[in-house]
């Protein structure tokens, strides 16, 4: 499936590209911005006629969404899964940031592109993004609300805000995290995660079983 079947009317899947054709538009995208890249940029660097894409893209917007879209839902998932546990809230948390870190190891550039340029898109992808980035918002907001119900968290002002503050952070970390030299991912969670339930962390006593 094209990117241009995807964005229609039928029920929405993945499509599925040729990984260079992604891989340069992310490349392109970090290091020029969206606005700059043409397609025949983009073009030279897979190696093919500018008019050779289209029999895999409708357009450079189709393609930036495409790489916006899977680079959410990979911290989606990845964190999904690590707090659907039995643990305690600040434990969850905790593996939440850690998956988020993980992700970001693997999908730097990625990650620049999908936080730091999605406001590129048109309206309605806008609108598609942002319905995304609450469900990766919520992910956190929801174990901490847990903590806070079950005594492990203390309940603060503001706690939606007080979070958005620490993932607006996460997301930051894209434009210094390296891979090669920067401490492990979960080196680096840990630290932040030290932080945020340094300030979060019910006194003992206070939590119910």
């Amino acid at each position: 499936m094209t990117v241009a079947e995807e964005t229609g009317n039928s029920p929405r899947t993945r499509p599925v590209l040729p990984d260079v054709i992604v891989r340069e538009a992310i490349r392109l995208f970090g290091e020029k911005s969206y606005p700059v890249v043409g397609m025949r940029d983009l073009s030279k660097a897979v190696g093919v006629q500018p008019g050779s894409l289209y029999a895999h893209i409708s357009s450079k917007e189709a393609l930036l969404m495409l790489i916006v879209e899977q680079g959410i839902t990979n911290y989606i998932e990845a964190i999904s899964a690590a707090i659907a546990t039995d643990d305690r809230a600040d434990v969850r948390l905790r593996a939440g940031i850690r998956a988020h870190m993980r992700v970001l190891a693997g999908t730097t550039e990625q990650t620049k592109v999908t936080f730091g340029q999605w406001h590129y898109l048109g309206p309605e992808n806008r609108s598609r993004v942002l319905v995304l980035r609450q469900q990766y918002e919520d992910l956190f907001l929801t174990v901490a609300q847990d903590g806070i119900r079950s005594g492990v968290l203390r309940p603060v002002p503001h706690l939606k805000a007080t979070l958005l503050g620490i993932i607006g952070g996460l997301n930051f970390a894209a434009e210094w995290y390296s891979p090669t030299k920067s401490d492990s991912p979960e080196g680096i969670a840990d630290a932040i995660a030290d932080v945020l339930l340094y300030g979060l962390t019910a006194p003992a006593g206070n939590h119910s079983a």
